[in-house]
């Protein structure tokens, strides 16, 4: 053979084992992908990025893989073990948790290192592209990882969002400082703060990922949702790569919560299934064709459901948070000061 060919072929197989997810991508391509869309490094350790990483085996090629991104106050598989991730699964899903650290309440700029990480990793070991799931902070917090990691954006196909933080809420602890210690996540989730500042600059849903955004009404947490919805992403843009949802425009009157939408209710879970199965973001309309108003619940009969953060024995017994209180929001990274104008 023409060593000219072999090399082409050569370049060939690389490239389909890249794109059509046949295999394995070398950490040396990731690494490039990252070098060519100029990723800021990452500061934080890699064996703790690894060990925060935790998947099932990848035995699903028909499908992409899944990356379940927690909310504040718990972790990976305290909150998904029990729930989506079996739920994926039993659908032909490979799934991954991720978690970062102290439980959510620490500065959401490093919490967004380790999604870099996990959804490198995935793809590197799957050889495609991923889907990303999360609730709260973990809807909300992966945005900043997509935004100042653009080398991420090509490895992402969806990215499903319950209850997120995207514009902040009024229950953060308030721009500028306060005379009481907080955690670093309480002042970032703020509608002026920085962080949501920065994060919400120019471009709110870059690449050619199809962002979901499901939220409700009756959100104790995430406010305001009327007349405009805090997690609601592109506004009024008519965004073909963009649904936002609210479950009572499907459901007048439906009782879904800030902690029931992103562990156990089924419209929400159906939404979430119809983004993974079909090109393109959640189709609403074609999910309640199939889906009813009365199904509060995506669980089995008889599944055990854990008391609240109590995995291992009590309230924050499993897995304590180091709490890093202050009386300011933590300072944006360098690499978000110019577009931001941060104080």
């Amino acid at each position: 053979m023409d060593r000219r060919v072999a090399v082409i072929l050569g370049l060939a197989g690389v490239l389909c084992l890249s794109a059509c997810g046949q295999g394995a991508v070398s950490p040396a391509e990731v690494a490039e992908v990252a070098d060519k869309a100029g990723d800021p490094p990452l500061e934080t350790p890699t064996e703790l990025l690894d060990a925060a990483l935790n998947c099932s085996e990848f035995t699903h090629p028909e499908r992409q893989a899944v990356l379940l991104v927690h909310g504040t106050g718990t972790y990976g598989e305290e909150q998904y073990s029990w729930n989506y991730r079996p739920w994926l699964e039993a659908r032909g899903f490979d799934v991954c948790t991720v978690t970062y650290p102290d439980r959510g309440f620490g500065d959401q700029q490093m919490a967004a290192e380790y999604v870099v990480h996990a959804v490198r990793s995935v793809y590197r070991q799957t050889g495609r592209k991923l889907d990303m799931i999360g609730h709260s902070q973990g809807g909300s917090m992966p945005r900043w990882a997509i935004k100042w990691w653009p080398g991420i954006r090509s490895m992402l196909d969806d990215f499903v969002m319950h209850a997120a933080v995207n514009h902040g809420t009024y229950l953060g602890a308030g721009a500028g400082t306060t005379p009481l210690p907080m955690p670093a996540a309480f002042f970032q989730f703020s509608p002026d703060s920085n962080f949501v500042r920065a994060l919400n600059a120019g471009d709110e849903t870059p690449g050619q990922i199809d962002y979901t955004s499901i939220y409700t009404l009756y959100d104790e947490l995430v406010q305001p949702q009327q007349p405009e919805s805090t997690s609601a992403l592109d506004h009024g843009q008519d965004n073909p790569k963009v649904s936002n949802i609210l479950l009572q425009d499907l459901c007048p009157g439906y009782p879904a919560e800030h902690v029931s939408i992103g562990l156990t209710d089924a419209l929400t879970a159906e939404l979430t299934l119809d983004a993974l199965v079909h090109p393109g973001p959640a189709d609403a309309r074609r999910v309640m064709e199939s889906s009813s108003c009365f199904a509060l619940s995506m669980l089995e009969p008889g599944t055990a459901v854990p008391g609240l953060f109590s995995a291992g024995g009590g309230f924050f017994a499993s897995v304590p948070p180091q709490f890093h209180s202050s009386y300011a929001e933590p300072p944006l990274k360098p690499y978000a000061q110019g577009e931001a104008g941060g104080r």
